[in-house]
């Protein structure tokens, strides 16, 4: 947890955010969904390429813990720059960006709590397991987290 900590300070993301690889792979490096999702941070193919990570047969990046972790961090701060909400967030991660947006979009609203009954039963879920697990782990909010200045 500390060495993901300094990776994610390093991407200016809140170091809070390492345990969303709890929720995500309960910390195995080699996990895999049946979705296709893999590694630390459960990246799938299309994300982990746009990231800039190999996904191949014979060299798939995602299973290398600092990229993924690297990875994970950069996605987390585009996301946030997208939507500027840690709830929201963690709901496009799971979900997906554009669900997200075009949820937001449709109803006119700005909150997850506003799309929560619209979004798939995992997000529904997986955005207060997060929550809680953060809040367990570090004893803070996520309304609470605030970007690093380094």
């Amino acid at each position: 947890v500390a060495q993901l900590k300094k990776i994610f300070v390093a991407e200016k993301i809140p170091p809070e955010l390492v345990w969303l690889a709890e929720v995500e792979s309960s910390f195995d490096p080699k996990a895999r969904s049946p979705a296709g999702a893999v590694g630390l941070f459960q990246l799938m193919p299309v994300t982990a390429r746009s990231l800039d990570l190999s996904v191949g047969m014979f060299r798939d990046e995602r299973l290398q813990p600092d990229k993924n972790t690297r990875a994970a961090a950069h996605y987390l701060r585009q996301l946030y720059g997208r939507f500027g909400d840690w709830r929201l967030v963690l709901a496009a991660y799971n979900a997906g960006e554009s669900r997200v947006a075009n949820l937001l979009a449709k109803s006119r609203v700005k909150t997850f709590d506003a799309i929560a009954g619209q979004l798939p039963s995992e997000t529904q879920m997986f955005v207060p397991k997060v929550e809680a697990i953060v809040r367990k782990r570090e004893g803070r909010a996520l309304a609470d987290l605030k970007m690093p200045k380094k």
